[in-house]
């Protein structure tokens, strides 16, 4: 665990660890001390959320000096449970199962829905998920959050994920490579990756966590903040989770300026386009009550397949799980504003990225892979 946070500490000294203002202003017009707070991200299009915050002020306006941290998984989950790292964003069946194990996290709100895809080629005989019972599907990682995705509409079809499907783990950019060789039959992949490649126009998608039933409706990312913050100081907790629904609904509003201002702040790599196409497809539609739900729905499904262990009782993991808090509710969220820049986005955001455009440097939109025993 020390050579984690000794490595890390390393890279934040080194200018991965980007600081906000240290004051602001009181509604009489003196300046007032922030407090200070810990927010981690992965650097992908779908967390660009807590950059946007801090960038556009909402952390600022809640009182708060957020100090953003990057990091991989591990290095977070870490974070969380040693109160070191007071919130970030993350999928949420990514977190059910350590969650159920003893770690001390929370779930606040949805942030939005749809980043995960289960492609094939066009001319393949697997059409729908049903047709996936004996093939090989590809993966970034076993626990990748592709991985977990694919895993539970496996177990939607009444097929058993460790027996009648075939796991073929590959780097994700080698994952294109594998299909067209015909080592595996399909892939499950997350955006941007998956985005990139339906736009090639070689392959299509056998299920799309964004637009098919039941995953449609389902927020795969939430707000997640560590549980000591929550019991010790839980306004600073709701404080961090408003600046980043307030950025959700931003983001919603101008996925161009968002993108924009993620790439050219490098918090994220990759085309200006491509991040704005990404980002306009997830869904940035914030809530509360749907974190609350997402979190029930993946627990019983986890179950259902065997990644949460059966003696788990699904009520009582979403109530450890999710966090309530003062003045932070749907209500709230219908009354926000969500201010538009008044920046055109470029045309035809919403269907597919431009194909060749390169892709943001990590894997996954949602990457955190799933520790398995």
């Amino acid at each position: 665990m020390k050579t984690s946070w000794i490595k890390f500490a390393r890279l934040a000294l080194a200018g991965l660890m980007v600081s906000a203002a240290s004051s602001g202003f009181a509604a009489d017009g003196k300046t007032k001390e922030l407090k200070k707070v810990t927010i981690a991200y992965v650097a992908t299009t779908c967390d660009s959320t807590v950059y946007i915050a801090k960038t556009k002020g909402f952390f600022a306006d809640e009182g708060l000096d957020a100090n953003l941290v990057l990091g991989d998984w591990a290095f977070i989950k870490e974070g969380l449970a040693l109160g070191r790292i007071d919130a970030t964003q993350g999928l949420v069946m990514n977190y059910l199962k350590p969650i159920a194990e003893g770690l001390d996290a929370k779930f606040t709100a949805g942030v939005h829905r749809g980043c995960l895809h289960i492609l094939a080629p066009k001319d393949s005989p697997v059409k729908t998920a049903a047709d996936l019972k004996g093939k090989r599907i590809g993966v970034p990682a076993i626990g990748s959050s592709p991985w977990v995705f694919a895993v539970r509409v496996i177990g939607d079809q009444g097929y058993d994920y460790q027996k009648d499907v075939e796991w073929k783990p590959y780097p994700a950019a080698e994952l294109k490579l594998a299909l067209e060789k015909k080592q595996v039959d399909a892939i499950a992949l997350a955006d941007p990756i998956a985005e990139i490649l339906l736009a090639e126009g070689n392959v299509r998608n056998v299920v799309d966590q964004a637009t098919d039933a039941p995953y449609k409706d389902e927020y795969c990312c939430v707000i997640v903040t560590s549980g000591k913050l929550v019991k010790r100081d839980p306004k600073t907790a709701a404080g961090i989770t408003r600046a980043v629904l307030r950025a959700a609904k931003w983001i919603a509003a101008n996925p161009q300026a968002a993108a924009e201002l993620a790439v050219n702040g490098k918090h994220i790599s990759g085309s200006v386009e491509v991040n704005a196409r990404v980002l306009a497809k997830l869904n940035y539609v914030p809530s509360v009550e749907g974190g609350r739900n997402a979190a029930a729905t993946a627990a019983s499904a986890l179950k259902k397949v065997g990644i949460l262990d059966k003696n788990v009782a699904v009520d009582k993991l979403v109530q450890q799980a999710f966090q309530p808090l003062d003045n932070v509710s749907d209500t709230w969220l219908d009354q926000l504003p969500a201010e538009k820049t008044g920046q055109a986005a470029p045309q035809g955001i919403n269907p597919l990225p431009v194909a060749g455009q390169p892709a943001p440097a990590h894997d996954d939109c949602c990457a955190a892979p799933l520790t398995l025993k």
